[in-house]
């Protein structure tokens, strides 16, 4: 299935360019002038001129002179008589053809020379140019693809390059031709495929090219069966729940789920409390809900971009990418302690003009333990959505002037978000930002729009949380308080990325009762994005031992802080702090922050264990 499936795509990438040049050839058909493309623009009929039929000699003659011929007409050209005995006729003019010219008035034989080929050519012309050549041109000629026989070419210097066509047997005029008519043989030569210039429809590259088509046809069916079968369409009338055995990453069956045909396995086995961990939410991206099921099992892009060759004929996929219809077993590899809840949303304000902090309480009333920096995975419902939010604060308002107000529906998704406290709290905090679209093209990010706007009351599904991002093993969790107390954190984070953070700093500071140094580099555009200031601040005075650094890139003139980016001002700490194999850093923000304070940090020794990141861009 593999090849059929590779075949497929090259087959449609050669059906796809044709279709393509149809377009646009039949494009320039319609707009195109249809006189000018006949070439015939400064053509004319040769003057009828009077002849003496007394001076005629008889045909009879004429023909008992010359080879044997099938036959004999009387022609004109430039105002004398002459016999054209055809002695090989085609059943086409432009086929092979065998003539004799005879003058009618002294039984002399002519051949048509370059100054009589000049003298026909501008018989039949009437245009502005003058004759800058006349050759005589054996088959094949280029403006006459078809003619089999020998032809001069008589050219003319106007300002569309005319060139007049004669037979060089008959001195009948072929036809004329400019670059108009070249211009538009180039595009009937793309529109019916005419690659070899045989001026016909019914050629070897039609032929091929239907034969490519129909072989693209039969490939897509079967691909379409196949990825049927595989249940990957998500037909409305085909449904229901398949059994499919679990077994755990030691080879035992933990028995059979239901799952629904129609959904992915991420989400199937989350309704069954087996949690799967995915910080992109479903995406593919982040490849991390790891399964093996069968290796027939068909393999998609984001399998291929996670797993070597051998492991996916070992049947090695993302749960994400596969639907309950296309397994009937497979292998949990890593299973994470979290379950699906319904949350109600009890709070929801604007702390700056494009972060909301949202607040969720369990609607059964129970409280989640977890570790700091934890996240969960929301359940987005398919809904119509605004591409500016609403019940806007009007201190905000101006931050989206410049984003016009559209109505658009989304199809439903996942999307995880970090929680901005740590656990056992009664109230589950998120911040989470309005993603804007880039243009008119775009849509709005779903998630963060269904969210932002969503009122309080209503309720919605998330799975989690799940702890990826927390304080490193062996210093603030595992081990005792003892060691907790010689390690100093530095936390560094910018915009979104102050959810993890700050719950890390408050665990640290009140469920922890860390004494050691704690500093924490927040980088913001302007004053109004630097959410959560006041707040720092406070702690700050309330905690000797914290740190609060704000920057801002685009600071008024009356900020008294820090400006530019955040790494730049880490990396100025970084060359006075001794002892860096002491210091665990932790950043979560944009992913150009991200890489250049990893690249930073590790340039100045810092070994990669003691840097955790929450890379929320996957």
């Amino acid at each position: 299935m593999q090849y059929l499936k590779a075949l497929h795509k090259w087959t449609s990438v050669v059906v796809g360019i044709q279709l393509l040049l149809w377009l646009i050839s039949g494009f320039y058909f319609v707009i195109m002038d249809h006189q000018d493309a006949r070439g015939s623009v400064y053509r004319v009929r040769p003057p009828v001129q009077q002849i003496d039929h007394q001076r005629l000699l008889e045909p009879g003659l004429i023909l008992s002179r010359q080879q044997a011929s099938v036959g004999l007409q009387q022609i004109t050209l430039l105002g004398i008589p002459y016999y054209l005995l055809t002695h090989e006729q085609g059943l086409y003019r432009h086929f092979t053809n065998s003539y004799s010219l005879v003058n009618a008035y002294n039984g002399e034989l002519t051949r048509i020379n370059e100054a009589m080929a000049s003298s026909l050519a501008r018989s039949s012309y009437n245009g502005p140019g003058t004759v800058v050549s006349a050759l005589r041109l054996a088959p094949p000629v280029a403006d006459l693809p078809k003619e089999q026989n020998s032809v001069w070419q008589v050219n003319f210097d106007d300002d569309i390059n005319t060139s007049v066509y004669l037979d060089a047997g008959s001195g009948h005029v072929i036809g004329h031709s400019n670059d108009d008519k070249r211009f538009a043989d180039f595009f009937f030569m793309l529109h019916f495929m005419d690659y070899g210039s045989v001026k016909g429809f019914n050629n070897i590259q039609i032929i091929f090219f239907a034969v490519v088509t129909l072989f693209l046809s039969l490939t897509g069916f079967i691909w379409t069966i196949n990825l049927i079968a595989n249940g990957r369409y998500a037909l409305p009338f085909v449904g229901g729940n398949k059994a499919i055995e679990l077994i755990d990453k030691n080879d035992l069956s933990i028995g059979v789920r239901r799952i629904s045909s129609r959904q992915t396995l991420l989400d199937g086995l989350i309704e069954h409390d087996i949690a799967l961990p995915s910080s992109c939410g479903g995406g593919g991206t982040c490849g991390r809900c790891k399964i093996v099921t069968d290796p027939i099992v068909a393999v998609g892009a984001a399998d291929k971009h996670y797993f070597t060759d051998h492991e996916l004929a070992l049947g090695y996929r993302l749960a994400c990418q596969h639907k309950g219809a296309e397994v009937k077993r497979l292998k949990l590899l890593d299973v994470v302690n979290a379950r699906k809840h319904q949350l109600i949303l009890v709070g929801s304000e604007f702390i700056s003009p494009s972060i909301k902090e949202l607040r969720f309480k369990p609607a059964d009333g129970s409280k989640l333990d977890y570790r700091a920096g934890a996240y969960m995975r929301f359940f987005i419902p398919a809904a119509k959505g605004c591409s500016v939010p609403l019940r806007l604060p009007e201190a905000f308002q101006p931050h989206w002037h410049h984003i016009e107000q559209l109505e658009y529906q989304h199809l439903a998704c996942s999307r995880s978000y970090s929680l901005a406290n740590y656990g056992g709290r009664q109230e589950l905090v998120f911040t989470i930002k309005y993603q804007s679209a880039p243009n008119n093209r775009v849509l709005p990010g779903a998630g963060s729009s269904y969210l932002c706007n969503l009122e309080p009351g209503k309720t919605i599904e998330a799975a989690g949380p799940f702890e990826d991002f927390y304080a490193l093993p062996g210093a603030s969790v595992t081990a005792g308080a003892e060691q907790q107390q010689k390690k100093t954190r530095v936390m560094i984070g910018a915009g979104a990325g102050m959810a993890p953070l700050k719950a890390l700093i408050y665990e640290q500071l009140e469920k922890l009762n860390n004494k050691e140094a704690l500093y924490f580099y927040f980088g913001a555009g302007t004053e109004q994005d630097l959410i959560y200031y006041r707040e720092f601040t406070e702690l700050q005075q309330q905690y000797p031992q914290f740190h609060y650094l704000p920057t801002l890139s685009r600071a008024s003139d009356s900020w008294p802080g820090a400006r530019g980016y955040v790494q730049q001002g880490l990396k100025d700490k970084l060359t006075n702090m001794d002892c860096l194999e002491n210091v665990e850093f932790y950043l979560c923000g944009p992913t150009n922050m991200m890489s250049e304070t990893i690249a930073m940090l590790r340039a100045c020794g810092v070994e990669a264990e003691n840097i955790a990141f929450d890379d929320f861009s996957r």
